[in-house]
């Protein structure tokens, strides 16, 4: 999933906090983890860990995470996310394992050990999670096969928490932070209006009870945001205006309405986005200078106009690919 994506977008928005991270974290690790952890030392890491073999896809969120042990020893968390359902997403996530013990490792030289990662993924697609959360699913053996070369094979779990298979009633009593629940029904939701409708209640009553500093309503804006941009395509980007005006009431009217007028600019910024990602690519084949598989990826998950303009400008002169994305990053 790039970082493109409005599940992606409002995902990372809530949970790069730690205290709606740390709210979650407490919910869905088992009891027996979570007795070795020191879950109020959870620290975001910087950056997510892209991977130019796998292609631009990256790992959500990773956490660090003190052990009540003492002394320097630590737990990674990877906080996946899935928008649909996906029969290779233990594999997805081992890749991802193995991606971040290599960078571990190239700022440990030294180190004769690995950190352990806890993998958690969550998910709000369509219909609840199809496979058992392991990895030994992936694998094409029968049950007893499987047991007779578990000593030679990668043997893991990673924890589910999987918003498709609870109910609003169950989402609305979750123990998280209120954000977090808000969030969490938002995703729950912006898939059918119907759901969306039934959800008002449950979400305005969260909404009240929520403090009005201007951090909480930078996020209330991109949860705002979120909503009208997964909604259905058959339904009017009116509707959805007035559900939200439920949910936020008349004091959160005005970032409803920012949420809206936010999305239109996105809009605008898209549309010149995609025009330049176009031209730049008509340029390079007119000058017989393709582009590889991981340039084309690198450009299409482009959404900065200005790196992408600076790309057409040398795109016209450049011999090579190397030359056309230089000194930039274009994320």
């Amino acid at each position: 999933m790039t970082s493109s994506s409005p599940h992606d977008a409002i995902f990372k928005a809530t949970f790069e906090r730690p205290d709606l991270a740390r709210s979650e974290l407490e919910l869905v690790l088992p009891a027996e983890v979570k007795a070795h952890l020191d879950l109020a030392t959870l620290e975001v890491q910087a950056g997510s860990y892209r991977d130019r073999d796998l292609l631009h896809t990256e790992s959500d969120l990773l956490y660090a995470v003190r052990t009540r042990e003492g002394g320097q020893a630590l737990v990674y968390v990877l906080y996946e996310h899935q928008s649909s359902f996906d029969a290779k997403m233990a594999f997805r996530i081992l890749k991802y394992m193995v991606r971040i013990w290599e960078r571990w490792l190239a700022d440990h030289e030294r180190a004769k050990t690995l950190p352990i990662i806890l993998p958690v993924l969550l998910h709000h697609g369509e219909g609840t999670w199809r496979a058992a959360p392991e990895f030994a699913s992936t694998l094409d053996a029968s049950p007893e096969l499987l047991e007779a070369t578990r000593p030679y094979q990668p043997h893991f779990q990673f924890v589910l928490d999987d918003l498709s298979a609870l109910s609003l009633d169950a989402l609305g009593a979750r123990s998280l932070e209120a954000l977090a629940r808000l969030t969490q029904i938002s995703l729950w939701s912006s898939r059918s209006l119907g759901r969306l409708q039934s959800a008002v209640p449950v979400m305005a009553a969260i909404h009240r009870a929520l403090a009005r500093d201007e951090r909480t309503r930078a996020l209330l804006v991109q949860i705002y945001t979120y909503i009208l941009q997964a909604a259905p395509a058959d339904v009017a980007a009116a509707d959805i205006r007035s559900i939200l005006l439920q949910v936020a009431g008349p004091e959160g009217a005005e970032d409803v309405m920012n949420a809206a007028q936010q999305l239109i600019e996105q809009g605008r910024a898209d549309g010149r986005a995609d025009g330049l990602r176009e031209a730049i690519s008509h340029v390079l084949a007119a000058r017989k200078l393709p582009l590889s598989e991981l340039g084309s990826a690198r450009m299409a998950s482009c959404t900065d106009v200005e790196a992408l303009t600076a790309w057409l400008e040398r795109a016209a002169t450049a011999a090579s690919e190397a030359e056309v994305f230089a000194g930039s990053e274009g994320t």
